[in-house]
């Protein structure tokens, strides 16, 4: 059995619509859900309306403005299965690429994480489904990207250092359009379909320092221990 994992801000319709199309009993153990801090529409309305489905809803009590990778991190902390897949709340299908993929869990030799395309005809890089002892092999997200689009990115490098990824052939409906970069240096992205986000100004200084420490830490995986995993107050609430 498999956990299935997702964030989740302010957006309640896609939650339903994530819970409704994407959740197969038959298949998944579970469902986490982490709210990343919404306070208008908080995800804790749209799971309640689902009680005949396992899952846990974990909340951070702060908006730190994008913190999927500290979000991501406390899901992880929290599964008890083998497997997790870990996915965007604008990810449907699953249902239908759960038959694939349990295929491809059951042959798969060790040392390897499976990925798949969208139908935009992307291939996705930050949603993949992944053995949980193989994910804290790499010591989990760097939070220090909180607020940023940009360590994910790292992360999955780090992962691609020791494990094969395998990419499914199977397109996953995107139900919404990916961000667009309105301006990279300032990291204010757009979406077609959904208001402008604006996240803290990137001084290139800052950056290189941040990227410098990970990659320090990604060089030498046996040097190091994590010390800034869950730097957040949080509360389960289901």
């Amino acid at each position: 059995m498999i956990t299935l994992i997702t964030t989740y801000f302010e957006d309640p319709h896609r939650l339903d619509f994530f819970i409704e199309n994407n959740f197969n009993e038959d298949f998944f153990s579970e469902l986490i859900i982490v709210d990343d801090g919404s306070e208008e529409y908080p995800a804790y309305n749209i799971a309640k309306q689902h009680p005949k489905v396992p899952l846990k809803l974990f909340k951070i009590k702060e908006d730190m403005g994008f913190n999927s990778h500290g979000a991501r991190n406390l899901a992880m902390k929290h599964v008890k299965s083998d497997w997790a897949l870990l996915t965007d709340i604008d990810r449907a299908s699953f249902n239908n690429l759960s038959i694939i993929l349990k295929r491809y869990i059951d042959s798969s030799k060790g040392n390897e994480y499976f990925n798949w395309a969208t139908n935009k005809g992307h291939h996705t890089v930050n949603d993949f489904c992944i053995k949980v002892k193989d994910f804290w092999i790499s010591g989990g997200y760097d939070e220090e990207f909180s607020g940023r689009h940009y360590g994910d990115r790292l992360f999955i490098d780090r992962l691609n250092k020791y494990l094969t990824r395998t990419t499914i052939p199977y397109p996953v409906k995107v139900t919404r359009d990916a961000r667009k970069w309105v301006k990279a240096e300032t990291d204010i992205t757009m979406y077609p379909d959904d208001k402008t986000m604006v996240l803290p100004y990137w001084d290139l200084d800052e950056k290189k320092k941040i990227v410098d420490t990970v990659t320090m830490r990604n060089n030498n995986p046996d040097t190091w221990q994590r010390d800034n995993i869950i730097q957040f107050d949080w509360e389960r609430l289901i």
